[in-house]
């Protein structure tokens, strides 16, 4: 699902799709001589949406040295300030942005430690991996299995996972329990000398506190008169989301050498399903063209839709002081009672020609207006351009385009963010 949290900040790539853009360009730009024992990377980006609406900073640095030859040590550290703006679930006020939004501030420092350690056909990778921000929290483990097979040219590969976070925000003032569990189930084949293949199967369930804490919803009825009128622009009420979810996710990519242009072909295809009812497919696909000896020019385009959750609403047609009751108004739109609540309700029921009787409908079981659970669609294109400045140094450019197109009536273009993306990267090999 497509930006499914604050706190999951995708901007484009797909954690497979990068790891295999990396994989193209490493392929491309190979050093002639001994790969050395370690490798050092260094990422800087700066997501900024249209109108100064949110802008991310992330710096992140990544580590890999051979401890031993069966086993390899990573790290990685991340570092995201965040500032801007963004959308709570009201609509906002008529002549405005079309959305009601507030003003966000944050750092997030995060980071993994693992080892993948060979023994035979088989290699393990324990991770343990933690996040922090001022109102999220998050500690996470998880154990990969890959068993060659076939010469090595056939790997399954089996992983576990498991997150436990604290999450607070502006409808929720207390840290809530939330945990994840996962579980991966692939392939990885190669189809010949130029070719390589992956399929897999991810399973995860997730529960406790699924809300946005940041995301709220607008409740209102139009009863007569306007004394109890709840606003009918702001998020008067916060959003409820079940405290449970499954999902399932298939991903396959392919990757095929072109020597004959000296580049290289991936496209992926992702589809994602959940409880919620939720169904999303993403279709990217990238080139790695090697110009000359120390250059790589790297397109990519990636495309995203998503239905909408089954509790997706722009708004309660609701009152939040009387859901699921009836009230009382006489002729002149004065109110008069609330059933079980006030006697005057009693005398207009007895004399339903002189009042208005009026009922309430209850809220729903679920209800969120968050615009990343509307059906959606978003297009990612842009271009990296890696540079081998030394044999053992490489330094990486990049600008990407992301567009996000909301598909639901009702809600203002507006509330969906499109934002350029740029980035810089430097690795070295020692």
């Amino acid at each position: 699902m497509e930006h499914e949290a604050r706190h999951n900040r995708g901007r484009g790539l797909s954690g497979p799709a990068m790891i295999t853009f990396l994989c193209l360009t490493l392929v491309l730009l190979k050093p002639r001589r001994v790969l050395a024992q370690g490798r050092a990377e260094y990422r800087y980006e700066d997501y900024r949406e249209d109108g100064n609406r949110m802008d991310v900073q992330t710096h992140s640095a990544w580590f890999e040295y051979a401890l031993h030859e069966k086993v390899t040590a990573r790290a990685s550290y991340t570092r995201d300030a965040l500032s801007g703006a963004t959308p709570t679930g009201g609509p906002g006020e008529p002549g405005g942005p079309g959305y009601e939004w507030v003003n966000m501030r944050d750092l997030r420092n995060a980071g993994y430690v693992e080892a993948s350690i060979r023994a035979g056909r088989t290699l393990t990778t324990p991770q343990v991996a933690y996040s922090e921000e001022s109102d999220y929290q998050s500690t996470g483990l998880s154990l990969t299995e890959t068993i060659d097979f076939n010469q090595r040219n056939t790997s399954l590969v089996l992983g576990l996972s498991r997150n436990s976070d604290a999450v607070k925000g502006r409808f929720q003032r207390t840290y809530r329990y939330r945990g994840t569990w996962e579980f991966l189930v692939g392939i990885n084949q190669v189809l010949g000398p130029r070719t390589y293949a992956t399929f897999n199967v991810t399973v995860g369930y997730a529960d406790g506190y699924l809300s946005d804490p940041y995301k709220g919803v607008n409740v209102y009825f139009d009863l007569p008169g306007d004394v109890f009128d709840a606003t009918p622009w702001y998020a008067v009420d916060a959003e409820k989301r079940p405290s449970t979810k499954l999902k399932q996710v298939v991903f396959a990519s392919i990757n095929h050498l072109v020597p004959a242009v000296n580049g290289a072909v991936e496209a992926s295809y992702r589809f994602h399903r959940d409880d919620w009812g939720v169904l999303a497919n993403t279709v990217q696909v990238g080139w790695a063209q090697k110009l000359g000896k120390r250059v790589t020019v790297s397109p990519i385009f990636r495309y995203h839709h998503q239905t909408a959750a089954d509790f997706f609403a722009v708004r309660v047609n609701s009152d939040p002081a009387f859901a699921g009751s009836r009230v009382a108004f006489d002729a002149s739109n004065n109110f008069v009672g609330q059933e079980g609540v006030d006697p005057g309700f009693d005398l207009a029921l007895a004399d339903p020609s002189n009042y208005q009787i009026i009922s309430i409908p209850a809220y729903p079981t679920y209800y969120s207006a968050d615009y990343r659970l509307s059906e959606l669609q978003s297009f990612t294109y842009g271009v990296n351009v890696a540079v081998q400045v030394h044999e053992r140094v490489a330094v990486v450019l990049g600008y990407r385009r992301y567009d996000m197109q909301g598909l639901e009536p009702g809600i203002a273009d507006a509330t969906y963010p499109d934002a350029h993306i740029f980035n810089v990267g430097l690795s070295a090999s020692f």
